[in-house]
């Protein structure tokens, strides 16, 4: 009866941490308030020092709230390995080419020089040296989910400020690595020979991600293209959630952050054809499942402690924020960067970021910090990503005013359509389409569901990737606001149709040509918004009449004046 009832109290408890994620924070985002902040407040509320408190004065409330946080400390480590999942999908190689001066140049020595500084000055407030490495290097970080999206709300991500905010933000996240190395190396040492125990575990470490890189390059790819042609959603679904968990243990086994093996996950599949399928299907559940780790910080975030420590943390805060805007403002003057620009950028990445709490966390489980700082930076830097939405509109305005321009004018670096062509479908249409293009130096990049295809057409090199390509949300992830123009050569009429009305309803805009089965079928997709449809069946046999007429020995002028009659006769009847 008693484990019974137990069981029961787990299950509540339970409910209650899902209510807080998926109720409490669409609420909160009602009021404008950050998904990530949110998902803090909401864990805040029902933990054990938020309406916790009150459970001996209102008895009531044990129903809503969760008294034991160490129980919920598994589902926010699966938190944090679904967040560092995501944090590698977004880093891709041609990302990092495009802008690896900014990336390499601008952003490393801004996480070297902020991670230098914070590490010293909470070196001199008396913190050990090994918790000071990690917490400023931690610290020197931003967050990427706050940032970019204060930058995609505002409409800023294609200005100067928000690529050179983005190139700093994936250098970033590239340090994750390093940094994640480094913690399972500090927490993994004793008191025995320090040096002996973090060789150790960085060789282990090496091996793990070896074997994973190994796996990535001939296990997983084998994987994904087995789920893809299945058919089955959810079985994908499930390969790329165990690809995320599978790394994840192989990394803890060899000592190291379970973290970094989804990171790693997360980067594998970045360069793969099942990229952007990938993104769009973990889409509907992957707010909830970062979640997870966000609640479980704010229900560990001891209320009454940070308060009597307010002045503190305050200073903390001030000394953060001045300290990350100053060295990269010096930087970015340092890399010719518009003191405009660089004013703007380091308003806007002045805070820390989800990544510090991590590192904080797992400082705090491998002993590195003691619990008292541990709260103090923790609250510091949740306060910090609070202030980010005020402090990015503080350097708006002070970057306008420096460059003699009002601040709520983008500067937009590139043309609204300057991406490539999206060719939806990449059979025997969609090739010659894309060699025509090739011919005229076009870019452009074919979604196709047939992973055998896609397989086959990665393998020549072309820019093809597995995807359905009437998902809107796939499209998007192909780069659909920035394309010229779509190309629909899907052989199936019914999926035809709905890709044109994907693409006509969110990209109106956007040039559109389509394939059709016959006239009839080319006038129904006019009427949904194509520009120009061609009848396949149609066109086909009149190209074939033309050859055989040429082969009985008419005149070219004969040949053509015939076929364009008997166009014209074929739209005519059909009309």
């Amino acid at each position: 009866m008693a484990a019974g009832t137990n069981a029961l109290w787990q299950f509540k408890d339970a409910m209650v941490f899902l209510a807080a994620a998926g109720v409490g924070v669409p609420l909160l985002q009602r009021f404008k308030v950050n998904p990530v902040l949110g998902f803090m407040l909401a864990g805040i509320a029902v933990g054990p020092y938020g309406l916790g408190r009150l459970v001996g004065e209102y008895d009531w409330l044990r129903y809503l709230t969760i008294a034991d946080v160490e129980e919920f400390e598994g589902l926010g480590e699966i938190g944090v390995i679904f967040l560092l999942f995501t944090i590698g999908l977004d880093v891709s190689f041609r990302r990092l080419w495009h802008l690896r001066r900014l990336v390499f140049g601008l952003g490393s020595a801004q996480v070297v020089l902020t991670a230098l500084l914070l590490g010293l000055s909470l070196f001199a407030t008396g913190i050990s040296f090994g918790a000071a490495i990690v917490a400023g290097l931690g610290l020197a970080l931003s967050s990427t989910a706050v940032a970019m999206q204060v930058l995609i709300a505002r409409h800023r991500f294609a200005t100067t400020e928000g690529q050179t905010a983005f190139a700093i933000l994936l250098m970033q996240d590239l340090t994750v690595v390093p940094i994640l190395f480094l913690v399972g190396a500090l927490g993994a040492s004793s008191a025995t020979d320090m040096t002996d125990e973090i060789l150790h575990t960085l060789w282990v470490g090496a091996i793990a991600v070896g074997l994973l890189l190994l796996a990535g390059r001939f296990v997983v790819p084998a994987a994904m293209r087995a789920a893809a042609q299945a058919q089955s959603h959810e079985l994908f679904v499930a390969v790329v959630l165990l690809v995320a968990m599978i790394s994840a243990v192989v990394t803890g086994y060899a000592g190291l952050p379970t973290s970094l093996g989804a990171f790693i996950a997360g980067v594998m599949l970045a360069e793969s054809a099942f990229k952007h399928q990938v993104e769009t299907d973990i889409e509907p559940f992957k707010g909830l499942l970062l979640g997870l780790f966000f609640v479980y910080v704010g229900m560990s975030i001891d209320i009454p402690f940070v308060w009597a420590n307010i002045g503190q943390i305050l200073v903390s805060l001030a000394g953060l924020v001045a300290i990350k805007a100053v060295a990269l403002l010096a930087l970015a003057s340092l890399f010719r960067i518009p003191l405009a620009t660089g004013i703007q950028v380091s308003f806007l990445l002045a805070h820390g970021g989800e990544f510090a709490l991590i590192l904080l966390a797992a400082a705090g489980a491998a002993g590195l910090i003691e619990p008292g700082a541990q709260q103090i930076l923790i609250a510091t830097v949740v306060l910090s990503m609070a202030l980010t939405s005020p402090m990015d509109e503080i350097g708006r305005r002070i970057g306008g005013f420096v460059e003699g321009r009002r601040a709520e004018r983008p500067r937009l670096q590139t043309d609204d359509r300057d991406g490539p062509v999206i060719i939806g479908g990449y059979g025997r249409v969609g090739q010659m389409i894309a060699q025509v293009l090739d011919a005229e130096f076009v870019p452009w990049i074919a979604i196709e569901a047939d992973p055998v295809a896609v397989n086959a057409a990665r393998k020549q090199g072309a820019s093809v990737f597995f995807g359905d390509a009437t998902r809107k949300e796939i499209l998007m992830r192909g780069g659909a606001n920035r394309a010229p123009a779509f190309v629909v050569t899907l052989s199936n009429p019914q999926l035809a149709e709905r890709m044109v009305r994907a693409v006509h309803s969110e990209w109106p805009g956007a040039k559109l040509f389509a394939r059709a089965k016959d006239w009839k079928h080319a006038d129904h997709l006019r009427s949904l918004g194509v520009d120009d449809v061609i009848p396949e069946a149609v066109e086909g046999s009149l190209q074939l009449a033309a050859h055989v007429l040429d082969g009985l020995g008419f005149t070219e002028e004969q040949v053509t004046a015939r076929i364009e009659e008997e166009r014209e006769r074929a739209k005519f009847s059909h009309a």
